[in-house]
């Protein structure tokens, strides 16, 4: 009998490197899972929105996903220990995974995502959270943006002086603005900006609606050599 979980099967196998691992349902929701090779638990599952955890004492280790990642939010939950073979069921009461894992949005997102409804901030943490990075929200003189810190590990704000770290925010048409705290707008550009010191240095530039390159961007540069 042919697996309707093959993908889960795989990194379940193989581990996913202490790194989340998307996988896309055959009804175009999505989890991600962290997991070691050949663990009957994962170590953690996120089920963005439209997935619902079971109530059952698999699903009962639940956790909030620092900065803005809470379900009060819509953003999605986060559960940690989560049994493989929860996982696997769960998957099947959505009909299995979907043929193409590479389609469909990196990141599910409302359709108020792009003019109105979620801050940025949220979009752009469940963005990061795919690639399992956390972020600081920050501010000065009325504008906002995310500190993301090369060391992840770091339970505090990265330090200007001692360590780079990357800022993301959005910017309207007539760069007046540098926010994370309203939708995105149409005009508005997300600006992935890695810094150090007073030295800035802009990594990547994309549309408001293409905030997933950017947390990609975001991941190849943590784990990038270093220089």
């Amino acid at each position: 009998m042919t697996s309707t979980t093959p993908r889960l099967d795989s990194l379940t196998a193989s581990g996913t490197d202490r790194v989340p691992a998307r996988i896309r349902l055959a009804d175009d929701t999505v989890l991600t899972v962290m997991t070691r090779p050949g663990a009957d638990l994962a170590e953690e599952a996120f089920l963005f929105p439209g997935l619902t955890a079971p109530d059952t004492e698999a699903w009962e280790n639940e956790d909030s996903v620092e900065l803005f990642l809470t379900d009060s939010l819509g953003a999605g939950t986060l559960f940690l220990d989560v049994p493989v073979q929860a996982i696997r069921d769960l998957i099947e009461q959505h009909g299995g995974e979907h043929e193409d894992q590479e389609g469909g949005d990196l990141v599910p997102q409302a359709p108020s995502a792009t003019g109105g409804g979620e801050p940025a901030e949220v979009i752009a943490a469940r963005a990061l959270a795919v690639w399992g990075i956390t972020a600081d929200r920050d501010g000065d003189d009325g504008d906002t943006w995310l500190d993301i810190s090369r060391d992840q590990s770091a339970e505090d704000t990265p330090s200007m002086e001692s360590e780079p770290y990357v800022v993301l925010y959005l910017s309207n048409e007539t760069g007046d603005e540098d926010t994370i705290t309203r939708p995105p707008a149409q005009g508005d550009h997300w600006h992935v900006v890695v810094c150090y010191d007073t030295h800035e240095h802009t990594l990547m530039t994309r549309p408001a609606d293409r905030i997933s390159e950017c947390a990609e961007a975001v991941a190849e540069w943590i784990t990038a050599p270093r220089a």
